[in-house]
């Protein structure tokens, strides 16, 4: 009966966790999108606040790639976890819940606040998150090899 009431336990939070990680990347998934089209809208219209540093065009281009990218590997994790292809426990979900918003948090905030030819201090968040990123798909992966 023990066993039974841990597995009841663990079926029931997975699909809960698997939510609060679907709401996220769609959410921040359609956050970085804008920020894309504002960027593309800053090109478009020949702004010298984007095209003349290139620091902080490089950097802002960094932040919606990894943003974007990383919100669809949220969401395809949360959808495998759903059908129980992986197991996702609540350190690997915080983790990559993390990870998808303080890798490109770090660029961003590296563009907008820079030194003449190098990213600001908040660089130093993207080595942070590519940690906690490489530890969660680790986690993930040694599970999805268990199962």
């Amino acid at each position: 009966m023990g066993c039974r009431t841990v597995l009841q336990m663990r079926s029931s939070s997975q699909p809960s966790r698997c939510v609060g990680m679907i709401w996220q990347g769609w959410i921040s998934l359609a956050a970085w999108i804008v920020f894309g089209l504002l960027i593309e809208g800053l090109i478009g219209f020949r702004s010298p606040a984007l095209l003349d540093d290139s620091v902080r065009r490089e950097m802002f281009r960094l932040a919606h790639a990894h943003g974007t990218l990383l919100n669809l590997v949220l969401i395809a994790a949360a959808i495998c976890a759903r059908l129980d292809l992986i197991g996702v426990g609540p350190v690997t979900s915080l983790g990559l819940r993390t990870a998808v918003v303080v890798l490109p948090i770090g660029f961003l905030f590296a563009g907008l606040w820079h030194f003449k030819d190098d990213p600001g201090i908040a660089i130093f968040l993207v080595p942070l998150g590519a940690v906690l990123l490489f530890t969660s798909a680790f986690q993930i992966g040694y599970s999805a090899f268990r199962r």
